[in-house]
């Protein structure tokens, strides 16, 4: 099979060649490997010699909750349900991988760099008008991404070794015609399901809770009726700008300031250019004939220079974005005149200058005023803390909350009834946590250390605290009531339950049941697996579908409890069309072969030591 997969390799080397630039990509020369360095982390994956370490993996989850963040946005919750999900995935993906590193290592299979580089330069999302590789694109695909130019290069050579020992050997996997036939008529069969929904919420309780149930709830949910620990706070805040602005920059350090950042005062002279470019000066003689005579620019560039117009428009440039060589030329030219030939190391240059705006220079009042600001904002991290120093030496030495805010002039805000959340009583605010997490980790009268927040510094005192208890029971008992209630409406739905299934699999008529306890028989129109009812989801139509006529079915859908039953099979008799043929055979396909690309993956791993140490994760074995 390995001679196979080198012929392979051959092959779609010999076919990519025709397509390929002489381009060179400077980072593939001497490509080293997957560049995150693993340091002291524990091996977490081992299939023989290849190891995967604990930092890797975080380096991986790390990046993929960027990816979902910047798809779903910041706010998305990433619970423990998802964090475990991306784990699995990335540790079933790294498995994989290094089942198939260590079977290319025993196999001689060796995928090289020039295949690596001419896959790149053959993708045509990073090629040019002109059908080369274009680095800027292969950069800009990097930055949306979020993918380093070897992650991504690790990530291309590990996906063409699973083409090459995976994919290509399943991939000549067949579906016969009486097989797509059989599985067509499978597919378009429909039915017909009767049903009965059973909402807890509706129905009748036939008595009140006794005194002796609420008590007996009252004890079994307390945890669910503790008021939460409580305190009262004070705390000032003075923001990083606050604090900046008690500087003022010296005349010397504006002066210096001006000079290294001349750009931020001074706007030169931005001139809108249209340019061409040659290969030979006797085109570009021809060119600059022609525009002489009146020609368009345009025109000549699409004729001549095999240009687009959006290739000619250099835009509004500044003199230093140009070519050293052509710099002074067009800088110099007149409005509307044409500039060139020029010679520079890319060919023959003819520039046209449609418009210029002139140099701009700030009034030196209001660029000191901008500078000084602008020094300030950069000593303003350095002047904070010194600040804060400041006040965690009045703090060390003593003094009380109400000293230090009168010497800083500060105002006080006090707050009542806070809690772990944030919330307190009398506003839906909430505090940042930074200040909420110092309030419940100091004693009455105490003074917190120097806080940093998102916009300064704060500093906070703990005024009273109310612990923790249980409400009384008098004042609870709505809450306790109407839990026994969702109880026993839960417990009654639960009773019909049991008498319907048992009643249709006794053999009694579904519309019987129905009627005797007062409940709706619903039914479905015909419908196909790949439908609905009542919005059930895919996977509980798909396990309808495999039940016997009659057979009753249980689902939760949300706050009703649904009963369904198959009451009739409609069988398809229709043809099926070549298009139908063709999607049910691919699908079909698609599907046997992941599962022969799992299969083989499984047996290359057979001859190997694979382990894997979940808990070093985070999940269980």
């Amino acid at each position: 099979m390995m001679s196979k997969i080198r012929k392979m390799q051959d092959s779609w080397v010999a076919k990519s060649i025709f397509i390929l630039t002489a381009l060179s990509f400077m980072s593939l020369f001497g490509i080293s490997g997957y560049i995150y360095s693993a340091g002291q982390n524990r091996t977490v994956i081992q299939v023989n010699d290849v190891e995967i370490s604990q930092g890797e993996i975080s380096f991986m989850y790390e990046k993929e909750l960027a990816s979902a963040r910047k798809m779903f946005g910041d706010n998305i919750e990433i619970n423990d349900s998802i964090k475990n999900a991306l784990l699995l995935g990335i540790v079933q993906r790294e498995v994989s991988n290094a089942i198939l590193q260590t079977t290319a290592q025993k196999d001689d299979v060796v995928i090289g760099d020039d295949l690596i580089r001419q896959i790149i330069y053959s993708q045509n999302e990073f090629m040019n008008a002109q059908g080369q590789f274009d680095r800027n694109r292969f950069n800009m695909m990097l930055a949306a991404t979020g993918w380093s130019e070897q992650e991504y290069i690790q990530a291309l050579r590990s996906d063409v070794l699973r083409q090459m020992l995976v994919q290509n050997p399943v991939r000549r996997i067949n579906v016969p015609d009486f097989l797509t036939d059989w599985l067509g008529k499978i597919e378009n069969q429909k039915r017909v399901f009767s049903y009965v929904k059973i909402v807890p919420q509706n129905l009748t309780i036939g008595r009140t809770i006794s005194q002796d149930e609420v008590e007996q709830y009252y004890n079994d949910f307390a945890e669910n009726f503790m008021a939460p620990e409580r305190r009262d706070v004070s705390y000032f805040e003075l923001s990083t700008n606050d604090i900046a602005e008690a500087y003022t920059p010296s005349q010397e350090e504006i002066n210096a300031y001006y000079q290294q950042n001349i750009t931020l005062f001074e706007t030169p002279e931005k001139r809108d250019v249209l340019q061409m470019v040659f290969d030979s000066e006797e085109t570009a003689k021809q060119a600059n004939k022609e525009l002489t005579s009146g020609a368009d620019f345009f025109a000549v560039a699409k004729s001549l220079a095999q240009q687009t117009s959006q290739d000619t428009k250099l835009g509004a440039i500044s003199k230093d974005m140009l070519l050293a060589e052509v710099a002074d030329d067009v800088f110099s030219a007149p409005l509307n005149t044409i500039v060139g030939p020029i010679k520079s190391e890319f060919g023959w240059h003819i520039f046209k200058v449609t418009a210029v705006t002139p140099a701009e220079k700030m009034n030196r009042k209001e660029a000191d005023k901008k500078a000084a600001d602008a020094i300030r904002k950069e000593k303003a991290y350095d002047t904070a803390y010194e600040f804060a120093n400041s006040v965690e030496d009045k703090i060390g030495a003593g003094q009380s909350f109400e000293q230090i805010a009168k010497e800083l002039n500060v105002k006080v805000v006090s707050i009542n009834g806070l809690s772990e959340d944030g919330a307190y009583k009398g506003s839906s605010a909430k505090l940042p946590m930074d200040l909420v997490d110092t309030a419940f980790s100091y004693n009455v009268g105490e003074v917190s250390q120097v806080i940093e927040t998102d916009s300064g510094y704060a500093v906070l005192t703990v005024n009273n605290i109310v612990e923790a208890h249980l409400l009384p029971l008098d004042e609870i008992r709505p809450q306790l009531v109407k839990i026994w209630e969702n109880n026993e409406r839960d417990a009654l739905a639960q009773e019909m339950v049991n008498d319907i299934t048992s009643n249709l699999e006794n053999g009694e008529k579904f519309s019987d049941v129905a009627a005797r306890l007062g409940l709706k028989l619903h039914v479905s129109k015909p419908i196909k697996k790949s439908e609905s009812f009542e919005m059930l989801p895919s996977s509980q139509i798909a396990e309808l579908f495999q039940d016997e006529v009659g057979a009753p079915h249980l689902f939760d859908n949300g706050d009703a409890k649904i009963i369904a039953v198959t009451s009739e099979v409609v069988k398809d008799t229709h043809k099926l069309s070549q298009q139908e043929k063709a999607d049910i055979r691919n699908k079909v396909r698609n599907e046997l072969v992941s599962e022969a690309a799992e299969t083989l993956t499984q047996s290359y791993a057979q001859d190997y030591d694979v382990r894997v140490k979940y808990k070093l994760l985070g999940l269980a074995d």
